[in-house]
């Protein structure tokens, strides 16, 4: 860990005025939901959805920002992975077969914590890789929920390797699941924290390695916060997911004023796959120099991100 750690961590840490509660689902799993309030009047709402393996902690800095720009922000743990309830005993395994219940838990929530109907100002949804697929169903499914959406990193397909590749992939991974292998880690897949490359890690995600550092210490801080790798299940259920996003006329039948953001260096989900599929519903930005976590970038990088916000949801902190 580098010199002065305090002030490292320090927006990594939820900010102080925040409200953390558990909500249950309709299925029975606890789920963690936080309400940042904006800093003065609101002039805004945003529900903030993350990635896979990520947590609350990890955007710390981000909600503040929107805080900051008179925005609330509601945010939550995705079932299966931070201090929301995992499904399997063994929490390292990130285990997700049913997208679609993940696409339910966001209306759940809308509708015990938020209450669209009583809202006097816009309702923005916010996402990040995972969040972002979940945001597209969410948005194709609920017509007239949100005022705009902004998608960072969509995972609209995994990044790298050939049709031929990635058809051998999904026949592999569903041929498990039918043997009764799904709650199974996937090969090559990381079983615990201490076998993760953050070399690696870090090549992908981010520039920043003081941002990166700070996930590594929330989750020393409170070690449950981590997630491993998938299962075959989890596999089943994001190639599932997919293939509905990725059905002809689905994103045209979207309504809700997308943007999405693309980081050029982007090396964990296909940015292809995503112009392709959203060229005609959203539009498409692309950041120069990024990673694929551009929220959790180098400051250089992060002001071309806010600036492509601020523009489009007519925000700014001044």
């Amino acid at each position: 860990m580098m010199d002065n750690d305090q002030t490292n961590i320090k927006a990594s840490i939820l900010p102080k005025t925040s409200e953390i509660e558990y909500f249950t689902a309709s299925d029975g799993l606890k789920l963690r939901v936080g309400f940042f309030p904006a800093h003065g009047q609101a002039k805004a709402t945003i529900l903030l959805i993350g990635g896979h393996r990520e947590f609350l902690e990890k955007y710390g800095e981000f909600i503040g920002e929107f805080q900051s720009r008179g925005f609330n922000v509601y945010s939550f743990d995705l079932r299966g992975q931070g201090l929301s309830g995992r499904l399997l005993a063994n929490r390292n395994k990130s285990h997700n077969p049913d997208f679609g219940r993940m696409v339910m838990d966001i209306d759940e929530i809308i509708d015990a914590k938020i209450n669209r109907q009583t809202l006097n100002h816009p309702f923005y949804l916010v996402a990040h890789s995972m969040g972002s697929q979940l945001a597209l169903r969410y948005v194709h499914d609920h017509v007239d929920m949100f005022d705009k959406a902004v998608l960072l990193s969509p995972f609209t397909e995994i990044f790298g390797g050939s049709a031929l590749l990635g058809a051998l992939i999904r026949i592999y991974a569903k041929t498990a699941c039918a043997l009764g292998l799904s709650k199974f880690f996937a090969p090559g897949q990381v079983k615990t924290k201490a076998l993760m490359d953050h070399d690696q890690a870090l090549g992908q995600l981010s520039h920043d390695q003081k941002r990166y550092n700070r996930a590594l210490k929330a989750m020393e801080v409170n070690p449950d916060l981590f997630s491993g790798g998938v299962t075959y299940g989890w596999l089943c259920g994001v190639f599932k997911s997919i293939d509905i996003i990725g059905q002809v006329g689905y994103a045209k039948a979207i309504k809700t004023p997308l943007l999405c953001i693309l980081s050029q260096q982007e090396t964990v989900v296909d940015n292809k796959t995503t112009i392709r599929i959203l060229q005609k519903a959203a539009k498409i930005e692309m950041i120069q120099g990024a990673r694929h976590e551009i929220y959790f970038e180098t400051d250089q990088i992060r002001e071309l991100l806010w600036a492509k916000i601020d523009e489009f949801l007519g925000s700014s902190l001044g």
